[in-house]
Formats: C-alpha cells, structure tokens, sequence
C-alpha cells in the first residue's frame, strides 16, 4: 500500500515548524509528525531513512526505547500473589452462612 499525496496547497514552512515542535515524538506514533515528514519528503526537502529508528540507535551504541509489544522491564507482583489477593477479596465479597445481612434480617 503507497501512503497518499500531499497535496500541492501543502505547506512547507509549517512542516518544518511541526518536525520542530514534536522533535520528541516518533513518525509512526504521533500523527501530526508523520504529516509533516511526508510533506517535506513529498516536497523534497527530507530524504526517508533507510533503517530503521532501532537500527540506527543500535549502530550508535544508543538505548531504545521497547516496542509497544514488547514486555516492561518493571518488576510487579507474581501471579500466584495476584491470585491469592482475588481469592481474599471473593472471600471478603461472599457473606458467610448465617451472616447477619439485610435479607436475613427480614426473615426474623
């Protein structure tokens, strides 16, 4: 799939200045970037790269920030623990037999 055209009303200068104002930002996670790269590479004012983002940090000794898909380095509590805190609160959440709830209350 080709990505489309910018149009000829697209505007250079403002290109620029959004390249500038999301620096920060990645191509393929912020929208107004990645308009504004197709502009000045449509205009010819950008050559695309030819590698990649992780690539090119990997060629320079630079980290990178992981995929989306990819695990968080974080460590959390285990699954065996975030099983034993459910089983307590269905505990907490289920009355004992003969509990003195408002239905029960009713059939005294």
């Amino acid at each position: 799939m080709t990505p489309p055209r910018v149009c000829d009303n697209a505007d250079v200068e403002l290109a620029h200045k959004q390249m500038q104002r999301h620096l920060a930002c990645r191509v393929d996670h912020c929208l107004w970037k990645a308009a504004a790269h197709r502009t000045l590479v449509d205009a010819g004012r950008l050559a695309p790269q030819t590698s990649s983002p992780r690539e090119r940090a990997a060629a320079r000794g630079i980290a990178f920030p992981p995929l989306d898909s990819e695990p968080s380095a974080h460590s959390g509590p285990t699954t065996q623990t975030i099983r034993e805190v459910l089983s307590k609160l269905s505990e907490l959440g289920t009355p004992a037999p003969g509990a003195n709830t408002p239905a029960s209350k009713g059939n005294q």
